[in-house]
């Protein structure tokens, strides 16, 4: 099977012939620029391209990369980078920037500026990494800060989400999708690309006191989100449905605890939009729902189900109710997961790497038995990851790879 069969094939239910492997495919399943260096040298592999595409610092998989580590799936782009990644004209959105020593490719209408102290900030999101870093990140709000005024917040009648996406995006999209169909033979995650249910109109502080206190605007704000969101899917579907398996969206809901504003709240506020948004995606497109949420999620995630999710990213293993054995026996049957095989928290740097083995294949083991699974890390593997470690979670694979159907 080809990567693009193969996907397909587990998408729709049917028998594939080994453990898929979406390492890279999303924004959300691949790793720092720095251990995608480190992954290029477990491979022995002599390519140059090291691209940033996100603000997480995120490194663009090449086919020649996706190919050496059996990898079918490939991102066709991300609202986070304003450079397109494939295709013709693709290379000039591109220029050289000195990181950590080192020399990567960002997007043209990226800016840096080192600083006295080591540190670079990163001009366009005033954001910055500090001597030694290896991220970059806002600087720490003072502390002390008044409350938001509750009576002077945006009102859901002056709330009007874009309903259209601009034609340029559209085309560009397009181009790099058809590219990618022709030139190679992989399956294709269309990334963040369309309003999500990822809200805090007046700022986030006050969005959460609103959760609890005017609910009923919290409704009308959703409802309006869907709409707009529907809209655009449609676009989507008409640029690149075609090509793209699936598409990916966010709404990081939990930490390691669970849903941070609690199941029932998110219930009473998000299940019935939730509801509306998929059901309306899945009769617009034939591109799977994808969604990306750190932390327990363990809770929500058979509303989530019913609501019509197909895919979940980045199966956090370290929270609460979220190891693979306990999401397998609750929802193996019912979901695809995406990722999982390498957990920073349960395997930091300092663990041995046949520690990173076992914890990798146990992840795979208990999902390929199920509806499916796609091979990843949990969320973006961190820069400081070990060469050993990356070598170990490979190997998981590969010899789950080798045991046969699934």
């Amino acid at each position: 099977m080809t990567g693009r069969e193969r996907i397909r094939a587990l998408l729709a239910g049917r028998a594939i012939d080994r453990v898929a492997n979406g390492l890279g495919g999303c924004e959300t399943a691949g790793m720092h620029l720095l251990a995608y260096e480190n992954l290029k040298k477990v491979l022995g592999l002599d390519d140059p391209g090291c691209r940033m595409y996100t603000f997480m610092t995120n490194a663009v998989f090449e086919p020649a990369v996706l190919k050496a580590i059996g990898g079918d799936l490939i991102v066709l782009n991300s609202r986070m980078c304003p450079s397109r990644l494939w295709g013709p004209g693709a290379v000039e959105q591109w220029k050289d920037q000195r990181l950590w020593g080192r020399t990567f490719q960002v997007p043209v209408a990226w800016n840096f500026a080192d600083e006295a102290d080591g540190s670079t900030r990163w001009l366009n999101y005033g954001m910055r990494c500090p001597p030694g870093g290896i991220y970059f990140a806002r600087e720490p709000a003072a502390t002390g800060a008044p409350l938001p005024d509750m009576a002077d917040q945006p009102s859901p009648d002056d709330f009007h989400p874009a309903h259209e996406l601009p034609e340029e995006m559209l085309r560009e999209m397009e181009t790099a999708a058809r590219w990618l169909h022709e030139n190679t033979d992989l399956a294709i995650c269309c990334g963040e690309s369309v309003h999500d249910l990822q809200l805090s109109p007046g700022g986030t502080l006050a969005w959460w006191m609103r959760l609890a206190s005017e609910r009923q605007a919290c409704h009308d704000f959703l409802a309006k989100a869907v709409e707009a969101s529907l809209a655009q899917i449609r676009q989507v579907h008409q640029a690149v449905g075609g090509y793209c398996e699936m598409m990916a969206v966010a709404h990081d809901l939990g930490d390691r605890r669970g849903v941070t504003m609690g199941p029932d709240l998110w219930r009473e506020i998000y299940l019935p939009h939730y509801r509306d948004w998929f059901a309306g995606w899945h009769a617009r497109t034939d591109m799977k729902i994808m969604l990306h949420a750190c932390g327990s999620m363990c809770d929500i995630l058979g509303d989530l189900i019913e609501c019509g999710l197909d895919i979940f990213n980045p199966v956090q293993v370290s929270a609460r109710g979220m190891s693979a054995p306990e999401l397998a026996a609750r929802f193996g049957e019912k979901l695809i997961f995406y990722g999982g095989a390498l957990d920073a928290v349960v395997t930091p740097p300092g663990t041995p790497d046949e520690a990173v083995y076992e914890q990798a294949a146990g992840v795979i083991r208990a999902f390929a038995g199920g509806r499916g699974y796609l091979f990843a890390g949990t969320h973006n593997i961190p820069g400081d990851t070990p060469p050993g470690h990356l070598k170990a979670i490979l190997r998981a694979f590969d010899d789950a790879a080798r045991g046969g159907a699934v």
